[in-house]
């Protein structure tokens, strides 16, 4: 029995990236998104802070965007699926000055 309790544990520590990892996603995912390019007109990035959970800063030249981490719905008729978190970006408006 504990041996049972013990593989199932790890199957779930498994089942979701290290945070690390995650992170590394989800600014990948950023820097990947053309809807971002179009909003800061192609202003190079100077700078991503996360300033909290799920939202991102982007500052690019004299303009800044947040960038909010929204969960993909795993399908309400489904038991979610084990792996790395789905998600995709949502960019605000951009704040120029």
């Amino acid at each position: 029995m504990t041996a049972l309790l013990l593989l199932g544990s790890a199957a779930e520590a498994q089942a979701a990236l290290p945070p690390y990892w995650q992170r590394l996603r989800e600014i990948q995912a950023i820097l990947d998104s053309n809807d971002l390019a179009q909003k800061l007109r192609d202003t190079p990035i100077d700078r991503i802070e996360r300033p909290s959970e799920d939202l991102f800063r982007i500052q690019a030249g004299p303009c800044t965007l947040d960038i909010r981490i929204v969960d993909d719905p795993a399908g309400s008729s489904q038991p979610p699926i084990p792996g790395p978190r789905r998600f995709h970006i949502e960019a605000g408006k951009p704040v120029c000055r």
